[in-house]
């Protein structure tokens, strides 16, 4: 489905998403100042555009803000808290203006203390030129003066020849379901990233691309999309990442794929899309730079030469070093888990003491002993509360995800739905730099306390955006996935949605 823009406000407030400022190859992170008075704070928005383009419209821009809760001030109104903003965005050319637009943006309501980041979005048809972009931004509730930022920006002639769009990094895509949204392309919601900076704890890139007019501007009925990974500082070969993709010609069409990256060394790279015809001549290119940190390139422990501490090896018990080891899994990266797994075939408990120490060396060398104590009574907590016939506590998803993160902020259980399986919710009130990070767990077998991870919003874990139609399959086994509602009917005792979206 082609999303028309309008030059006129979406209004749209949707949960916070990180969104990547890819337009000409810069990325803005927006620190608003003003003179501090009293307990005013400084506010903290991402600010990024991008440029598409629709054959029955033509070119448009997509402006996104993405604001950090708790850096804005609130006021309490009809039994409500929430933050407010007068938004001014305007684009110019040659003094005059194209496109002018005021609003005001509401923040989402604080509940129960808790503060949301948030998003909003803007898109605008605009002919292809040189314009003066200016954003104006001013917290009502905070006497700071209003913030500017002035730029300019070019809109390319897409509609001219062979074109292709920028490459959106995603945090997630998924098909469109129902109606479209913010988020949504040509067939995909896109939740894009901000930023290009990969860590380790991110497996993937996952990439969304447009392709234009090739059924006007290429000769044969089908053309190649070259995907190619190129080190920017690095030599070593990268073919593996190299793939081709067959397309048939458009006027529009989408790309949209994912690149397995946990073997990807440290280091900065460009992802390459070209578009080649049959003699492998390239016809179009777009690039995405990004930085990669994989520590678990270089976590090889050396743990053969430890001397052992006593007070390590009087924690646990020789017949339980496996155990222990095996319970640094759910914080370890993937080296370190195939480190694990290797070592614990070797049935080795000296080995097993060793590493248990020099892990915990690595994490911490000014306090190893009190980390290794703290975590060891969070596994001794997960295995009394999650262990199943036949999987021990950390082995579980609720054992995994509280070791990996810590306690969750809230919990709510649904253990007796007459509707949907048995239930939990947790909520984090904050994971890392995200806010308000859920997690859905469900039991569709009803029994051995075997709780699976269904669905949560936390980036590099997993996204399921039909989960409650899984959830539901208890009292509507037979429904058709392909419905466009998502599976789900409106039936008693069915509150699972409610309550993940009132965190």
């Amino acid at each position: 489905m082609l999303i028309t823009p309008k030059n006129i406000n979406f209004g749209f407030l949707l949960e916070f998403r990180m969104i990547k400022l890819k337009l000409n190859n810069l990325i803005f992170l927006l620190l608003f100042t003003g003179f501090a008075l009293g307990q005013d704070k400084q506010m903290k928005v991402y600010l990024s555009q991008s440029q598409f383009y629709t054959p029955e419209s033509g070119s448009y821009i997509e402006t996104g803000l993405n604001f950090y809760g708790y850096t804005l001030n609130y006021i309490s109104r009809n039994d409500s808290t929430f933050a407010e903003l007068d938004i001014t965005q305007i684009y110019s050319q040659n003094g005059d203006i194209v496109v002018a637009d005021r609003y005001l943006l509401k923040s989402p309501l604080v509940i129960d203390s808790l503060v949301e980041d948030f998003y909003d979005i803007q898109r605008y048809s605009l002919q292809p030129g040189k314009y003066q972009f200016e954003l104006i931004i001013k917290d009502l509730n905070s006497e700071h003066e209003a913030s500017r930022i002035s730029k300019s920006i070019d809109i390319e002639n897409i509609s001219d020849g062979l074109a292709v769009s920028q490459i959106i990094a995603a945090e997630s895509i998924i098909p469109t379901y129902g109606e479209p949204n913010i988020f949504t392309k040509i067939g995909y919601d896109v939740v894009p990233m901000i930023g290009n900076y990969y860590p380790t704890e991110l497996q993937n890139l996952l990439y969304y691309w447009e392709v234009y007019n090739s059924d006007k501007y290429i000769d044969d009925s089908i053309y190649i999309v070259e995907q190619k990974l190129i080190g920017n500082d690095t030599s070593i070969d990268l073919t593996e990442y190299t793939r081709y993709y067959r397309y048939k010609t458009t006027s529009v069409r989408p790309v949209s794929k994912v690149i397995d990256i946990s073997s990807l060394p440290k280091g900065s790279y460009t992802l390459e899309l070209n578009i080649l015809d049959k003699n492998k001549t390239i016809l179009a290119r777009s690039s995405f730079d990004f930085d990669r940190n994989n520590t678990d390139e270089v976590n090889d422990l050396s743990f053969d030469n430890v001397i052992m501490d006593p007070k390590f090896r009087e924690s646990i018990t020789p017949d339980s070093s496996a155990y222990y080891v095996a319970s640094l899994i759910p914080i370890s990266g993937q080296r370190e888990v195939k480190n694990i797994l290797s070592l614990l075939k070797e049935k080795n408990q000296e080995k097993n003491f060793k590493y248990l120490q020099a892990f915990w060396l690595n994490v911490s060398s000014k306090d190893p002993y009190g980390e290794w104590m703290k975590y060891k009574a969070q596994v001794q907590l997960v295995e009394r509360l999650y262990a199943t016939n036949y999987q021990v506590g950390f082995e579980t998803d609720r054992g995994r995800v509280y070791l990996q993160y810590g306690a969750p902020n809230s919990i709510y259980d649904e253990a007796s739905s007459p509707a949907e399986y048995p239930y939990e919710i947790w909520q984090y009130d904050r994971i890392k730099n995200y806010s308000n990070r859920r997690f859905i767990f469900y039991n569709p077998t009803n029994l051995n306390n075997h709780y699976q991870l269904l669905h949560s919003d936390m980036l590099g874990e997993l996204q399921n955006k039909r989960w409650q139609y899984e959830l539901n399959r208890r009292d509507t086994p037979n429904i058709n996935f392909d419905d466009p509602t998502g599976g789900t009917r409106d039936h008693f005792g069915g509150n699972s949605r409610r309550y993940f979206n009132s965190y």
